[in-house]
């Protein structure tokens, strides 16, 4: 069965090479790489002029689309029967696909998912953060006020599940990966590889998603205010979920130094659920100590 592999890069041709290496040389053969360049004006192209595989297809845009819109540019010209994402930055060790595959192939068709565990490292190649969860089965409510199972780089799903329940959100900015997560488990189960088989590497020159700049920030609020608008009803029945995406959403105010705004929404956290415990910390945390406040950057 082939798993068509999608690789969105923007200006980063110095790691994108290593990402699709690591996909090309998967023991598990039957692939296709399918890179889509988001308007790069860098030297991408030469990259992958550079990689002799018949199995590496490459797509690109006129316009900055970003990551988003690139992974369905992807999921569009797919041929085949699994789908798996890789960020360009990211790495897969070579058994990555041929386990993930073998499992899901062994589970009934509820089970629409899988995912493996995934390491943080640092330039120096030394382990940041380690991301080792063991949620299986139904697990949506987890999904919802968090990202418990890591990001798209781990995952390797049926192709009849993007069919369901729909491609990427392209107007969210951050957090576009977990809403795709998020909307797989509200409708399939999930099962994982109870082993590290992603390195994320951090710590390089070029801008993440996640970043905690200004412009970072107020995505993740702007992520988590649709959070609350298309998961509206869900989580009516589930407060302490709700309770803290609005911690959530505090704790960014305050990092913006909008400490009205942040008093606003830890406010309605604690009226949601006042026996969730983490909204607490996190507001204790935003509030006083304020030596563990970074200051975010243009």
């Amino acid at each position: 069965m082939k798993v068509s592999v999608i690789i969105p890069t923007h200006n980063r041709s110095k790691l994108l090479k290593r990402s699709i290496n690591s996909v090309l040389q998967q023991t598990y053969t039957n692939l296709e790489c399918i890179v889509v360049d988001d308007a790069s004006t860098d030297n991408t192209v030469e990259i992958i002029e550079s990689i002799n595989d018949n199995r590496l297809v490459y797509l690109s845009h006129k316009t900055n689309r970003h990551a988003s819109a690139s992974r369905n540019t992807g999921i569009k010209h797919i041929n085949g029967q699994l789908v798996a994402f890789l960020d360009d930055d990211d790495e897969w060790l070579p058994a990555k696909l041929e386990k993930q595959v073998q499992l899901l192939l062994n589970l009934p068709k509820k089970v629409g998912m899988v995912y493996c565990w995934m390491d943080y490292y640092n330039q120096a190649g030394d382990i940041m953060m380690e991301v080792h969860p063991n949620l299986s089965g139904s697990i949506f409510k987890e999904t919802l006020d968090k990202q418990p199972i890591g990001n798209s780089s781990t995952l390797l799903l049926r192709r009849v599940v993007i069919d369901d329940i729909g491609v990427f959100d392209e107007l969210l900015p951050r957090g576009n990966d977990g809403d795709f997560i998020r909307r797989v488990c509200q409708t399939y189960e999930v099962d994982f590889v109870p082993e590290v088989l992603v390195k994320i590497h951090v710590g390089h020159e070029y801008d993440r998603i996640t970043e905690d700049s200004k412009r970072g920030i107020k995505n993740a609020i702007y992520g988590q205010k649709v959070k609350l608008i298309k998961f509206g009803s869900e989580l009516e029945s589930l407060p302490k979920q709700k309770s803290s995406i609005y911690s959530y959403i505090g704790s960014h105010y305050y990092q913006l130094g909008q400490q009205s705004d942040s008093k606003k929404y830890f406010l309605r956290a604690f009226k949601t659920y006042p026996l969730n415990l983490s909204i607490y910390k996190l507001f204790f945390r935003s509030f006083f100590d304020l030596n563990n406040v970074k200051k975010p950057q243009e």
